[in-house]
């Protein structure tokens, strides 16, 4: 025996030769045992007997098309294929085709892999996936609903207590609770339960700090200006906590006794190391006395931004405050 008519007995795929009519040259024993004939009972068959009843009429055609233009065609090119065996049973199947040439002319050599065990394994990959997804998605929802309770629990407090002093606290702590559950129900509400597109989320955190701070009848707007950056949920709450502390201090002390002003809200990718987000307000600007009163506020953002392996400034603006804070460039997972 010739060693390719020793390939041919013994590769474990099965493998069949086919003529330009569609009918069954060769083949060999793992082709029958495939396909629960013997090999003598798959010679002269036409190969779309092997073919799903529902897709035979179709296969002529697409046989027809592949001898127009002849070409090789690997396993794994994306198709779902299947094959049927002698007692009507359909398995999933991986196909490799090559045109070549013998004495009779133009034949076909197709290889044929049983796929079934590689479906089922892949559907138990999707599944567990699919399991996983569910409990992530689902333990979002709960920690933001846990968060949400302690926001509300904070707010109760504060409307029972008459000192000023503590009840800024209590209102600060509430918010400061809701910049953290937010970054929860965005990722709950998103696809993807591993990362948060921080312009979406900032943009929203923005909007419920200036309906939570503005005065009646005081006219702030927000510019914003959103590069898109994906974080981490470890990079995105720390992050989120510093916009809280940045824009709430902008609303509360930038412009007093309501006068009108203009928040901007700057994300950028600076460079492949480096992320960047400014708040600037055009208010009266920082001083002494000011940082004073935002101390445990700027303490808390320093010490955010040491965590994150960021750098933060604040800096006075022509006119205004301008709060920057740069990251090393986030690569969420």
């Amino acid at each position: 025996m010739s060693l390719y008519a020793r390939i041919f007995e013994f590769i474990p795929d099965a493998v069949l030769v086919v003529g330009a009519d569609g009918r069954i040259r060769e083949a060999n024993p793992q082709a029958a045992t495939m396909f629960g004939f013997k090999a003598s009972e798959l010679q002269s068959r036409l190969v779309d007997e092997l073919i799903p009843r529902r897709f035979g009429h179709g296969h002529a055609a697409h046989r027809q098309a592949y001898l127009s233009g002849p070409r090789m065609r690997p396993m794994g090119a994306g198709l779902e294929l299947h094959a049927v065996r002698a007692d009507g049973r359909e398995f999933p199947v991986d196909v490799l085709l090559s045109p070549m040439d013998d004495d009779n002319g133009l034949v076909v050599l197709c290889v044929i892999r049983d796929v079934t065990e590689r479906r089922k394994a892949d559907q138990r990959l999707r599944d567990s996936l699919r399991e996983k997804e569910i409990l992530l998605r689902e333990i979002h929802h709960r920690v933001k609903n846990n968060l949400a309770v302690i926001s509300s629990l904070l707010y109760m407090q504060s409307t029972r207590i008459t000192d000023l002093e503590t009840t800024t606290v209590l209102e600060e702590s509430q918010r400061r609770v809701r910049s953290m559950a937010l970054v929860h129900e965005t990722l709950y509400r998103s696809g993807n339960l591993s990362s948060v597109e921080f312009a979406d989320y900032a943009a929203s955190l923005c909007e419920e700090v200036r309906h939570s701070q503005r005065i009646p009848g005081q006219s702030i707007e927000f510019d914003l200006s959103l590069e898109p950056i994906t974080m981490s949920v470890d990079l995105a709450v720390p992050c989120g906590l510093i916009l809280n502390e940045l824009v709430t201090n902008a609303m509360k002390h930038a412009f007093p006794a309501g006068r009108p002003g203009h928040i901007r809200l700057t994300l950028s990718n600076q460079d492949p190391q480096w992320s960047e987000m400014v708040v600037e307000d055009d208010g009266v600007g920082t001083n002494k006395g000011l940082q004073d009163r935002l101390s445990l506020g700027l303490t808390l953002v320093e010490a955010l931004a040491r965590q994150i392996d960021g750098q933060f400034e604040l800096t006075q603006g022509e006119p205004g405050t301008v709060a920057r804070l740069r990251i090393p460039t986030p690569h969420a997972a």
